[in-house]
Protein backbone atom coordinates (compact mmCIF):
# COMPACT_ATOMS: atom_id res chain seq x y z
CA UNK A 1 0.00 0.00 0.00
CA UNK A 2 2.61 2.88 1.05
CA UNK A 3 4.93 1.73 -2.64
CA UNK A 4 1.16 2.50 -4.67
CA UNK A 5 1.08 5.95 -2.11
CA UNK A 6 4.34 6.99 -2.89
CA UNK A 7 4.17 5.97 -6.55
CA UNK A 8 0.98 8.26 -7.47
CA UNK A 9 2.58 11.09 -5.32
CA UNK A 10 5.77 10.85 -7.33
CA UNK A 11 3.79 12.75 -10.24
CA UNK A 12 1.86 14.88 -8.47
CA UNK A 13 2.95 18.80 -8.77
CA UNK A 14 5.65 20.48 -5.29
CA UNK A 15 2.48 22.86 -4.87
CA UNK A 16 -0.07 19.70 -3.78
CA UNK A 17 2.64 17.56 -1.93
CA UNK A 18 3.09 19.59 1.04
CA UNK A 19 -0.78 18.52 1.46
CA UNK A 20 -0.11 14.99 2.26
CA UNK A 21 1.36 13.39 5.24
CA UNK A 22 4.94 12.30 6.20
CA UNK A 23 6.57 10.05 8.33
CA UNK A 24 5.98 10.62 12.33
CA UNK A 25 9.42 12.57 12.57
CA UNK A 26 11.23 12.95 15.91
CA UNK A 27 13.36 16.48 17.18
CA UNK A 28 15.48 16.50 20.29
CA UNK A 29 16.42 19.72 21.55
CA UNK A 30 18.88 20.46 24.13
CA UNK A 31 19.12 24.07 25.52
CA UNK A 32 22.44 25.82 27.26
CA UNK A 33 22.54 29.68 28.03
CA UNK A 34 23.94 29.68 24.42
CA UNK A 35 22.44 27.58 22.29
CA UNK A 36 19.54 25.10 20.97
CA UNK A 37 21.08 21.76 19.69
CA UNK A 38 18.50 20.45 17.45
CA UNK A 39 18.50 16.78 16.09
CA UNK A 40 16.05 16.10 13.56
CA UNK A 41 15.63 12.18 12.47
CA UNK A 42 13.80 11.94 9.25
CA UNK A 43 13.00 8.67 7.18
CA UNK A 44 14.49 8.48 3.54
CA UNK A 45 10.65 7.97 2.74
CA UNK A 46 10.39 11.68 3.73
CA UNK A 47 12.83 13.08 1.11
CA UNK A 48 11.80 10.76 -1.83
CA UNK A 49 7.79 12.40 -0.60
CA UNK A 50 8.79 16.14 -0.11
CA UNK A 51 11.35 16.59 -2.92
CA UNK A 52 9.80 14.32 -5.53
CA UNK A 53 12.99 12.30 -6.06
CA UNK A 54 13.22 9.89 -9.05
CA UNK A 55 14.27 6.69 -8.60
CA UNK A 56 15.87 4.91 -11.24
CA UNK A 57 14.61 2.23 -13.43
CA UNK A 58 15.09 -0.51 -10.76
CA UNK A 59 12.72 1.49 -8.57
CA UNK A 60 16.14 2.16 -6.72
CA UNK A 61 17.24 5.85 -5.20
CA UNK A 62 20.94 6.04 -5.94
CA UNK A 63 23.56 7.71 -3.48
CA UNK A 64 23.46 11.15 -5.90
CA UNK A 65 19.72 11.27 -6.04
CA UNK A 66 19.61 10.80 -2.36
CA UNK A 67 22.17 13.54 -1.35
CA UNK A 68 20.08 15.78 -3.78
CA UNK A 69 17.46 15.19 -1.53
CA UNK A 70 19.80 15.58 1.46
CA UNK A 71 20.81 19.07 0.54
CA UNK A 72 16.62 20.05 -0.45
CA UNK A 73 15.75 18.69 2.90
CA UNK A 74 18.70 21.11 5.01
CA UNK A 75 17.01 23.95 3.19
CA UNK A 76 13.51 22.45 4.41
CA UNK A 77 13.94 22.12 7.74
CA UNK A 78 15.61 25.44 7.95
CA UNK A 79 12.81 27.12 6.86
CA UNK A 80 10.01 25.28 8.19
CA UNK A 81 11.35 23.95 11.80
CA UNK A 82 10.83 26.98 13.65
CA UNK A 83 12.32 28.71 17.44
CA UNK A 84 11.33 32.15 18.08
CA UNK A 85 11.77 34.42 20.84
CA UNK A 86 8.99 35.74 23.20
CA UNK A 87 8.30 38.88 21.15
CA UNK A 88 8.08 36.47 17.97
CA UNK A 89 11.62 36.93 16.54
CA UNK A 90 12.76 34.27 14.59
CA UNK A 91 16.46 32.17 15.45
CA UNK A 92 18.21 31.49 12.34
CA UNK A 93 20.24 28.80 12.47
CA UNK A 94 23.72 28.98 12.17
CA UNK A 95 25.08 25.59 11.20
CA UNK A 96 22.37 23.07 9.30
CA UNK A 97 24.24 19.28 8.26
CA UNK A 98 23.50 15.83 8.59
CA UNK A 99 25.57 13.31 10.68
CA UNK A 100 26.91 10.86 9.00
CA UNK A 101 25.47 7.84 7.77
CA UNK A 102 25.83 4.91 6.11
CA UNK A 103 23.74 3.37 2.81
CA UNK A 104 24.26 0.99 0.58
CA UNK A 105 26.39 1.91 -2.60
CA UNK A 106 24.14 0.96 -5.20
CA UNK A 107 21.27 2.96 -3.44
CA UNK A 108 17.98 2.16 -1.36
CA UNK A 109 14.78 0.32 -3.15
CA UNK A 110 11.67 2.04 -3.05
CA UNK A 111 10.44 -0.76 -0.40
CA UNK A 112 13.03 -0.41 1.86
CA UNK A 113 13.08 3.87 2.46
CA UNK A 114 11.10 3.27 6.00
CA UNK A 115 14.16 1.00 7.35
CA UNK A 116 16.86 4.14 6.54
CA UNK A 117 17.32 7.03 9.52
CA UNK A 118 18.86 10.34 8.74
CA UNK A 119 19.68 12.53 11.38
CA UNK A 120 19.79 16.51 10.16
CA UNK A 121 21.51 18.75 12.85
CA UNK A 122 20.53 22.44 13.65
CA UNK A 123 22.43 25.38 15.96
CA UNK A 124 20.26 28.19 16.99
CA UNK A 125 22.65 30.75 18.36
CA UNK A 126 21.18 32.66 21.44
CA UNK A 127 22.64 36.44 22.18
CA UNK A 128 21.50 35.92 25.72
CA UNK A 129 20.06 32.99 27.72
CA UNK A 130 16.25 33.01 26.80
CA UNK A 131 13.33 32.85 29.14
CA UNK A 132 10.80 31.72 26.75
CA UNK A 133 11.23 29.65 23.65
CA UNK A 134 8.25 28.49 21.05
CA UNK A 135 8.93 25.85 18.88
CA UNK A 136 6.22 25.43 15.80
CA UNK A 137 6.71 22.73 12.46
CA UNK A 138 5.45 23.23 9.45
CA UNK A 139 5.87 20.30 7.70
CA UNK A 140 2.54 19.77 6.01
CA UNK A 141 -0.18 22.23 5.56
CA UNK A 142 -2.76 23.03 8.50
CA UNK A 143 -5.41 21.19 6.71
CA UNK A 144 -3.78 18.01 5.21
CA UNK A 145 -5.64 15.12 5.86
CA UNK A 146 -3.37 13.41 7.67
CA UNK A 147 -0.76 15.83 9.04
CA UNK A 148 2.32 15.66 10.25
CA UNK A 149 3.70 15.13 13.44
CA UNK A 150 6.67 15.99 15.51
CA UNK A 151 7.73 14.16 18.58
CA UNK A 152 9.69 17.04 20.22
CA UNK A 153 11.81 16.83 22.90
CA UNK A 154 13.57 19.25 25.29
CA UNK A 155 16.51 18.99 27.52
CA UNK A 156 17.56 21.61 29.50
CA UNK A 157 21.31 21.84 30.72
CA UNK A 158 21.14 21.44 34.50
CA UNK A 159 17.88 19.71 34.32
CA UNK A 160 17.09 15.96 35.24
CA UNK A 161 14.16 15.57 33.14
CA UNK A 162 13.30 16.20 29.50
CA UNK A 163 10.16 18.10 28.32
CA UNK A 164 8.21 16.30 25.89
CA UNK A 165 5.39 17.56 23.16
CA UNK A 166 3.95 16.34 20.16
CA UNK A 167 4.26 19.38 17.60
CA UNK A 168 1.34 19.48 14.86
CA UNK A 169 1.75 21.56 12.19
CA UNK A 170 1.48 25.45 12.35
CA UNK A 171 0.73 24.94 16.38
CA UNK A 172 2.79 26.58 18.18
CA UNK A 173 4.20 25.29 21.73
CA UNK A 174 6.05 27.77 23.95
CA UNK A 175 8.12 26.90 27.30
CA UNK A 176 9.36 28.86 30.08
CA UNK A 177 13.25 28.19 30.86
CA UNK A 178 13.98 28.63 34.29
CA UNK A 179 17.87 28.32 34.52
CA UNK A 180 17.52 28.59 38.20
CA UNK A 181 14.83 26.08 39.02
CA UNK A 182 14.88 23.57 36.24
CA UNK A 183 12.99 20.34 36.20
CA UNK A 184 13.76 17.71 38.22
CA UNK A 185 15.26 14.15 37.93
CA UNK A 186 12.87 11.33 37.63
CA UNK A 187 14.68 9.84 40.54
CA UNK A 188 13.66 13.60 43.02
CA UNK A 189 10.95 12.93 45.76
CA UNK A 190 7.61 13.72 45.47
CA UNK A 191 8.25 15.98 47.95
CA UNK A 192 10.83 17.88 45.85
CA UNK A 193 8.46 17.56 42.91
CA UNK A 194 6.01 19.62 45.02
CA UNK A 195 8.20 21.88 45.94
CA UNK A 196 9.75 23.11 42.45
CA UNK A 197 5.88 22.97 40.88
CA UNK A 198 4.70 25.58 44.02
CA UNK A 199 7.18 27.42 43.06
CA UNK A 200 6.68 27.28 39.19
CA UNK A 201 3.14 27.97 39.70
CA UNK A 202 3.92 31.11 41.61
CA UNK A 203 6.21 32.45 39.13
CA UNK A 204 3.95 32.28 36.78
CA UNK A 205 0.85 32.94 39.07
CA UNK A 206 -0.87 29.78 38.07
CA UNK A 207 -0.84 30.36 34.60
CA UNK A 208 1.21 27.75 33.81
CA UNK A 209 -0.02 26.31 30.73
CA UNK A 210 0.53 28.94 27.34
CA UNK A 211 -1.88 27.13 25.06
CA UNK A 212 -5.03 26.16 27.41
CA UNK A 213 -7.96 28.34 28.34
CA UNK A 214 -8.48 29.46 31.58
CA UNK A 215 -12.04 30.30 33.42
CA UNK A 216 -12.25 32.67 36.40
CA UNK A 217 -15.56 32.97 37.99
CA UNK A 218 -15.70 35.61 40.55
CA UNK A 219 -18.53 35.83 42.98
CA UNK A 220 -18.70 39.43 44.82
CA UNK A 221 -21.17 40.72 47.26
CA UNK A 222 -23.13 42.69 44.20
CA UNK A 223 -21.17 41.41 41.51
CA UNK A 224 -20.23 38.48 39.53
CA UNK A 225 -16.95 38.81 37.20
CA UNK A 226 -16.30 36.24 34.60
CA UNK A 227 -12.41 36.22 33.89
CA UNK A 228 -11.18 34.30 30.58
CA UNK A 229 -7.84 34.08 29.46
CA UNK A 230 -7.71 32.05 26.23
CA UNK A 231 -4.99 31.56 23.04
CA UNK A 232 -6.11 33.78 19.96
CA UNK A 233 -5.21 31.58 17.64
CA UNK A 234 -7.85 29.13 19.00
CA UNK A 235 -10.19 31.84 18.21
CA UNK A 236 -9.38 32.26 14.54
CA UNK A 237 -11.78 28.77 13.66
CA UNK A 238 -14.92 30.21 14.85
CA UNK A 239 -14.09 34.06 14.30
CA UNK A 240 -12.33 33.89 11.39
CA UNK A 241 -10.13 36.60 12.76
CA UNK A 242 -8.77 39.54 9.71
CA UNK A 243 -5.16 40.00 9.41
CA UNK A 244 -2.21 39.67 7.17
CA UNK A 245 0.39 37.12 6.95
CA UNK A 246 3.37 38.73 8.82
CA UNK A 247 3.55 37.00 12.21
CA UNK A 248 3.18 39.54 14.22
CA UNK A 249 -0.56 40.78 15.45
CA UNK A 250 -0.06 44.74 15.20
CA UNK A 251 -2.39 47.41 16.92
CA UNK A 252 -4.85 47.69 13.97
CA UNK A 253 -5.39 43.90 13.70
CA UNK A 254 -5.93 43.70 17.50
CA UNK A 255 -8.78 46.79 17.56
CA UNK A 256 -10.40 44.62 14.84
CA UNK A 257 -10.22 41.22 16.41
CA UNK A 258 -11.15 42.83 19.66
CA UNK A 259 -14.93 43.47 18.60
CA UNK A 260 -15.16 39.89 17.10
CA UNK A 261 -14.03 38.12 20.29
CA UNK A 262 -15.96 40.85 22.89
CA UNK A 263 -19.31 40.06 20.81
CA UNK A 264 -18.17 36.41 20.83
CA UNK A 265 -18.05 35.55 24.20
CA UNK A 266 -20.84 38.17 25.42
CA UNK A 267 -23.43 36.19 23.74
CA UNK A 268 -22.19 33.07 24.53
CA UNK A 269 -21.59 30.80 27.72
CA UNK A 270 -24.07 31.62 29.70
CA UNK A 271 -24.64 32.42 33.35
CA UNK A 272 -27.88 32.34 35.20
CA UNK A 273 -27.64 33.64 38.61
CA UNK A 274 -30.59 32.56 40.98
CA UNK A 275 -31.92 30.68 37.79
CA UNK A 276 -32.29 33.83 35.96
CA UNK A 277 -30.42 34.15 32.75
CA UNK A 278 -27.81 37.53 32.90
CA UNK A 279 -26.69 39.56 30.39
CA UNK A 280 -22.59 40.77 30.53
CA UNK A 281 -21.05 44.33 30.70
CA UNK A 282 -17.39 43.69 28.63
CA UNK A 283 -14.83 45.25 31.31
CA UNK A 284 -11.86 44.86 29.44
CA UNK A 285 -10.29 42.76 26.38
CA UNK A 286 -6.61 42.95 25.79
CA UNK A 287 -3.77 41.18 24.20
CA UNK A 288 -0.73 40.03 25.76
CA UNK A 289 1.98 37.89 24.59
CA UNK A 290 4.04 35.56 26.49
CA UNK A 291 6.15 37.55 28.70
CA UNK A 292 2.87 38.74 30.50
CA UNK A 293 2.27 36.81 33.75
CA UNK A 294 0.06 39.46 35.64
CA UNK A 295 -3.16 40.06 33.65
CA UNK A 296 -4.01 42.28 36.58
CA UNK A 297 -2.02 44.76 35.16
CA UNK A 298 -3.32 46.85 31.91
CA UNK A 299 -0.05 47.05 30.11
CA UNK A 300 0.95 49.32 27.32
CA UNK A 301 -0.60 48.14 23.79
CA UNK A 302 2.34 47.01 21.63
CA UNK A 303 2.27 44.34 18.82
CA UNK A 304 2.38 40.79 20.17
CA UNK A 305 3.49 37.58 18.02
CA UNK A 306 0.74 35.84 16.65
CA UNK A 307 1.95 32.40 17.37
CA UNK A 308 1.66 32.81 20.97
CA UNK A 309 -0.57 35.87 21.44
CA UNK A 310 -3.28 35.19 24.33
CA UNK A 311 -6.51 36.97 24.72
CA UNK A 312 -7.49 38.58 28.58
CA UNK A 313 -11.00 39.09 28.75
CA UNK A 314 -13.28 40.26 31.88
CA UNK A 315 -16.97 40.57 31.64
CA UNK A 316 -19.20 41.48 34.69
CA UNK A 317 -22.68 41.14 36.22
CA UNK A 318 -23.60 43.41 38.81
CA UNK A 319 -26.00 43.02 41.11
CA UNK A 320 -28.51 44.87 43.43
CA UNK A 321 -28.05 41.50 46.36
CA UNK A 322 -25.84 38.75 47.01
CA UNK A 323 -26.19 35.91 44.65
CA UNK A 324 -27.49 32.63 46.10
CA UNK A 325 -26.68 30.34 43.35
CA UNK A 326 -24.89 30.42 39.61
CA UNK A 327 -25.12 28.09 36.64
CA UNK A 328 -22.16 28.81 34.08
CA UNK A 329 -22.66 26.59 30.61
CA UNK A 330 -19.62 26.98 28.76
CA UNK A 331 -20.56 26.74 24.70
CA UNK A 332 -17.17 28.18 23.32
CA UNK A 333 -16.39 25.32 22.07
CA UNK A 334 -14.14 24.28 18.64
CA UNK A 335 -11.86 22.01 17.24
CA UNK A 336 -8.68 23.73 18.88
CA UNK A 337 -10.67 24.22 22.24
CA UNK A 338 -11.89 21.23 23.54
CA UNK A 339 -11.37 21.60 27.49
CA UNK A 340 -11.37 24.88 29.68
CA UNK A 341 -9.60 25.13 32.92
CA UNK A 342 -12.60 26.54 35.23
CA UNK A 343 -12.80 27.67 38.75
CA UNK A 344 -15.11 29.61 41.25
CA UNK A 345 -13.49 32.26 43.32
CA UNK A 346 -15.80 33.39 46.21
CA UNK A 347 -15.11 33.30 50.24
CA UNK A 348 -13.26 30.75 51.51
CA UNK A 349 -11.56 27.91 49.09
CA UNK A 350 -11.53 27.80 44.99
CA UNK A 351 -13.92 25.40 42.95
CA UNK A 352 -11.92 23.95 40.97
CA UNK A 353 -13.32 22.02 37.84
CA UNK A 354 -12.47 21.19 34.53
CA UNK A 355 -14.54 21.73 31.56
CA UNK A 356 -15.26 19.42 28.65
CA UNK A 357 -16.96 19.28 25.37
CA UNK A 358 -17.09 15.71 25.64
CA UNK A 359 -20.18 14.47 27.62
CA UNK A 360 -21.99 16.57 29.61
CA UNK A 361 -19.40 18.04 31.37
CA UNK A 362 -19.63 21.85 30.15
CA UNK A 363 -21.42 23.16 33.17
CA UNK A 364 -20.31 24.53 36.35
CA UNK A 365 -22.43 25.37 39.12
CA UNK A 366 -22.35 26.82 42.47
CA UNK A 367 -24.46 27.32 45.67
CA UNK A 368 -23.54 29.67 48.81
CA UNK A 369 -22.66 28.25 51.34
CA UNK A 370 -24.14 28.15 54.79
CA UNK A 371 -21.02 30.08 56.22
CA UNK A 372 -21.13 33.24 53.59
CA UNK A 373 -20.64 36.21 55.12
CA UNK A 374 -23.09 38.59 54.36
CA UNK A 375 -22.31 42.41 53.93
CA UNK A 376 -22.44 44.66 56.87
CA UNK A 377 -26.09 46.59 56.48
CA UNK A 378 -26.03 50.65 56.59
CA UNK A 379 -28.55 52.62 59.05
CA UNK A 380 -28.19 56.06 59.55
CA UNK A 381 -26.99 56.98 62.94
CA UNK A 382 -29.98 58.70 64.70
CA UNK A 383 -28.64 61.99 66.60
CA UNK A 384 -30.52 60.54 70.39
CA UNK A 385 -30.64 64.32 72.29
CA UNK A 386 -29.66 64.72 75.74
CA UNK A 387 -32.90 66.16 77.92
CA UNK A 388 -32.46 68.84 80.38
CA UNK A 389 -33.55 67.79 84.04
CA UNK A 390 -35.73 70.46 85.05
CA UNK A 391 -38.65 70.56 83.73
CA UNK A 392 -39.26 74.36 83.91
CA UNK A 393 -38.39 76.47 80.86
CA UNK A 394 -36.67 80.09 81.09
CA UNK A 395 -39.52 81.73 79.40
CA UNK A 396 -42.04 80.10 82.55
CA UNK A 397 -39.00 81.39 85.18
CA UNK A 398 -39.02 84.83 83.69
CA UNK A 399 -42.82 84.98 83.65
CA UNK A 400 -43.38 83.84 87.04
CA UNK A 401 -40.53 86.81 88.40
CA UNK A 402 -42.10 89.08 86.57
CA UNK A 403 -45.27 88.71 87.71
CA UNK A 404 -44.18 88.46 91.46
CA UNK A 405 -41.87 91.79 91.23
CA UNK A 406 -45.61 93.83 89.68
CA UNK A 407 -47.57 91.71 92.86
CA UNK A 408 -44.70 92.99 95.39
CA UNK A 409 -44.92 96.38 93.97
CA UNK A 410 -48.38 97.02 94.23
CA UNK A 411 -49.14 95.39 97.27
CA UNK A 412 -46.57 97.76 98.72
CA UNK A 413 -48.62 100.15 97.24
CA UNK A 414 -51.58 99.63 98.84
CA UNK A 415 -49.91 98.58 102.18
CA UNK A 416 -50.85 94.92 102.22
CA UNK A 417 -47.59 93.63 103.88
CA UNK A 418 -48.89 90.00 103.90
CA UNK A 419 -49.29 89.39 100.06
CA UNK A 420 -46.05 91.80 99.53
CA UNK A 421 -44.44 89.43 101.04
CA UNK A 422 -45.59 86.18 99.30
CA UNK A 423 -45.32 87.88 95.71
CA UNK A 424 -41.45 88.84 96.37
CA UNK A 425 -40.82 85.25 97.51
CA UNK A 426 -42.44 83.99 94.41
CA UNK A 427 -39.66 86.36 92.39
CA UNK A 428 -36.77 85.58 94.25
CA UNK A 429 -37.32 81.80 93.80
CA UNK A 430 -37.86 82.17 90.53
CA UNK A 431 -34.49 83.75 90.17
CA UNK A 432 -32.68 81.23 92.55
CA UNK A 433 -34.17 78.11 90.22
CA UNK A 434 -32.61 80.44 87.03
CA UNK A 435 -29.50 80.55 88.41
CA UNK A 436 -29.47 76.88 89.69
CA UNK A 437 -30.14 75.99 85.95
CA UNK A 438 -27.51 77.88 84.92
CA UNK A 439 -26.62 77.13 81.31
CA UNK A 440 -28.29 74.17 80.92
CA UNK A 441 -31.61 76.78 80.73
CA UNK A 442 -30.21 77.69 77.58
CA UNK A 443 -30.12 74.76 75.38
CA UNK A 444 -33.32 73.60 76.67
CA UNK A 445 -33.53 71.06 73.70
CA UNK A 446 -30.36 68.76 74.36
CA UNK A 447 -27.10 68.81 75.90
CA UNK A 448 -23.75 68.49 74.35
CA UNK A 449 -22.40 65.24 73.33
CA UNK A 450 -19.50 63.42 75.48
CA UNK A 451 -16.38 62.33 73.93
CA UNK A 452 -17.17 58.90 73.85
CA UNK A 453 -20.36 58.99 72.35
CA UNK A 454 -18.73 61.56 69.94
CA UNK A 455 -16.04 58.34 68.74
CA UNK A 456 -18.88 55.70 68.74
CA UNK A 457 -21.12 58.60 66.54
CA UNK A 458 -17.94 59.01 64.22
CA UNK A 459 -17.16 55.32 64.45
CA UNK A 460 -20.38 53.80 62.69
CA UNK A 461 -20.48 56.74 60.37
CA UNK A 462 -16.83 55.78 59.27
CA UNK A 463 -17.90 51.71 59.06
CA UNK A 464 -20.93 53.14 56.82
CA UNK A 465 -18.69 54.81 54.65
CA UNK A 466 -16.54 51.46 53.67
CA UNK A 467 -19.58 49.72 53.78
CA UNK A 468 -20.63 51.92 50.82
CA UNK A 469 -17.76 50.96 48.86
CA UNK A 470 -18.46 47.63 48.90
CA UNK A 471 -21.20 48.27 46.44
CA UNK A 472 -20.35 48.14 42.57
CA UNK A 473 -22.26 50.92 40.54
CA UNK A 474 -22.33 54.34 41.00
CA UNK A 475 -25.40 55.41 42.21
CA UNK A 476 -25.47 52.83 44.57
CA UNK A 477 -22.14 54.02 46.07
CA UNK A 478 -24.06 57.46 46.46
CA UNK A 479 -27.10 56.43 47.62
CA UNK A 480 -25.44 53.89 50.40
CA UNK A 481 -22.53 57.31 51.61
CA UNK A 482 -25.53 59.54 51.48
CA UNK A 483 -26.45 58.36 54.64
CA UNK A 484 -23.40 59.02 56.39
CA UNK A 485 -21.95 62.16 54.74
CA UNK A 486 -23.37 65.43 53.65
CA UNK A 487 -23.20 68.23 51.00
CA UNK A 488 -20.34 68.77 49.00
CA UNK A 489 -17.82 66.34 50.99
CA UNK A 490 -20.43 63.64 49.48
CA UNK A 491 -18.62 63.72 46.47
CA UNK A 492 -15.01 64.71 47.56
CA UNK A 493 -14.75 61.10 49.62
CA UNK A 494 -16.52 59.15 46.69
CA UNK A 495 -13.79 60.71 44.60
CA UNK A 496 -10.50 60.40 46.71
CA UNK A 497 -11.58 56.85 48.24
CA UNK A 498 -12.74 55.28 44.89
CA UNK A 499 -9.21 56.66 42.97
CA UNK A 500 -7.12 55.19 46.56
CA UNK A 501 -9.01 51.82 46.08
CA UNK A 502 -8.19 52.26 41.72
CA UNK A 503 -4.58 52.62 42.68
CA UNK A 504 -4.81 49.04 43.73
CA UNK A 505 -3.23 48.25 40.09
CA UNK A 506 -2.23 50.05 36.87
CA UNK A 507 -4.67 49.10 35.02
CA UNK A 508 -7.23 51.45 37.34
CA UNK A 509 -9.51 48.02 38.09
CA UNK A 510 -11.05 49.09 41.84
CA UNK A 511 -10.25 47.21 44.24
CA UNK A 512 -12.12 45.55 47.02
CA UNK A 513 -12.19 46.42 50.44
CA UNK A 514 -10.55 43.30 52.56
CA UNK A 515 -10.27 44.64 56.21
CA UNK A 516 -10.65 48.86 57.81
CA UNK A 517 -8.84 48.64 61.23
CA UNK A 518 -8.97 52.12 63.05
CA UNK A 519 -5.99 52.61 64.71
CA UNK A 520 -6.42 56.34 66.62
CA UNK A 521 -9.91 58.18 67.01
CA UNK A 522 -9.88 60.81 68.98
CA UNK A 523 -12.48 64.11 69.58
CA UNK A 524 -10.73 67.28 68.48
CA UNK A 525 -11.98 71.18 67.54
CA UNK A 526 -13.98 71.44 63.98
CA UNK A 527 -12.65 72.10 60.73
CA UNK A 528 -15.47 74.03 59.64
CA UNK A 529 -15.01 77.80 60.58
CA UNK A 530 -18.34 78.72 58.98
CA UNK A 531 -20.85 77.96 61.94
CA UNK A 532 -24.17 76.37 60.77
CA UNK A 533 -24.62 74.45 63.56
CA UNK A 534 -25.16 75.47 67.46
CA UNK A 535 -22.00 74.03 69.40
CA UNK A 536 -24.42 71.11 70.82
CA UNK A 537 -24.68 70.18 66.87
CA UNK A 538 -20.87 69.79 65.81
CA UNK A 539 -17.81 68.25 66.99
CA UNK A 540 -14.63 67.34 65.05
CA UNK A 541 -12.77 64.02 64.89
CA UNK A 542 -8.58 63.31 64.30
CA UNK A 543 -8.30 59.60 62.78
CA UNK A 544 -6.43 57.23 61.22
CA UNK A 545 -7.25 54.05 60.07
CA UNK A 546 -5.76 51.03 58.41
CA UNK A 547 -7.35 49.86 55.05
CA UNK A 548 -6.30 46.58 53.66
CA UNK A 549 -7.45 46.23 49.89
CA UNK A 550 -7.24 43.47 47.15
CA UNK A 551 -7.60 43.09 43.67
CA UNK A 552 -8.22 39.57 42.26
CA UNK A 553 -7.57 38.51 38.41
CA UNK A 554 -7.35 34.86 37.39
CA UNK A 555 -6.69 33.16 40.26
CA UNK A 556 -4.15 35.32 41.87
CA UNK A 557 -4.67 38.03 45.05
CA UNK A 558 -2.61 41.76 44.63
CA UNK A 559 -3.00 43.31 48.58
CA UNK A 560 -2.29 46.60 49.56
CA UNK A 561 -1.90 48.07 52.81
CA UNK A 562 -2.19 51.80 53.28
CA UNK A 563 -2.61 53.69 56.48
CA UNK A 564 -4.69 57.20 56.22
CA UNK A 565 -5.08 59.99 58.06
CA UNK A 566 -7.74 62.83 58.30
CA UNK A 567 -9.56 65.49 60.17
CA UNK A 568 -13.45 65.14 60.19
CA UNK A 569 -16.54 67.19 61.14
CA UNK A 570 -19.46 65.63 62.40
CA UNK A 571 -22.81 67.48 62.33
CA UNK A 572 -26.28 66.66 63.78
CA UNK A 573 -28.41 67.86 60.64
CA UNK A 574 -31.90 67.63 62.22
CA UNK A 575 -32.65 63.53 62.28
CA UNK A 576 -28.82 62.20 62.01
CA UNK A 577 -25.45 62.68 62.42
CA UNK A 578 -23.65 62.98 59.26
CA UNK A 579 -19.65 63.96 58.09
CA UNK A 580 -19.81 67.51 56.94
CA UNK A 581 -16.11 67.83 56.20
CA UNK A 582 -12.77 66.12 55.91
CA UNK A 583 -9.12 68.20 55.96
CA UNK A 584 -5.73 66.40 55.13
CA UNK A 585 -6.80 63.06 53.93
CA UNK A 586 -3.05 61.59 53.45
CA UNK A 587 -1.66 58.02 53.09
CA UNK A 588 1.38 57.62 55.75
CA UNK A 589 2.56 54.39 54.89
CA UNK A 590 1.93 51.70 51.99
CA UNK A 591 2.49 47.80 51.85
CA UNK A 592 1.85 45.41 48.59
CA UNK A 593 2.12 41.74 48.25
CA UNK A 594 0.82 39.41 45.47
CA UNK A 595 0.08 35.92 46.24
CA UNK A 596 -1.80 32.49 44.68
CA UNK A 597 -5.34 32.27 45.50
CA UNK A 598 -5.64 29.12 47.73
Amino acid sequence: MVILIMTWIAGVPAKTLAAHPISITRASVYLTRESADVRIEVFLEDLYLFHQLKPNREDFLDLSVIRQGIELHEQFLAQRFEITDVEGNRFSPQDVGVAAYELPAEGVPLSDLMGHQLVFELQYVFDQPPDLLTFTQMFTDEDAVLPSETKLEIKQQGAGAAIEHTLLPHAAYSIRINWDNPPLSPEASEEERQQWQDREKQALLGITNYSRVYSFLYIEDFEVRHEILVPYLSLDEDLLLARDDDPLLDLTEQDLARKQIEGYFASGNPLRIDGKPCKPIVQRCDFYGLDMTDFANASKRRVVPVSNARVALILTYRLDETPQSLELTWNRFNNSVWSVSAAVMGQGKPQRENLSRLGERNVLKWERPEDWRSPNPINSVTAIRQKSNSKWSPALLIAVGLIGAAITLIAFGMRRVQLATAAGLCTILAGSVWLLAGERMTTPDHLPVTDKDAVNVFDQLHDNVYAAFRRRTEDSIYDALATSVEGDLLRRIYLEIRQGLADEDNGNATARIETVQRLGVGRTDPVSKDVQWPDADLFGINCSWQVVGRVEHWGHVHTRDVVYQARFDVADIGESWKLVEMEAFTQASIETSTRLAQ
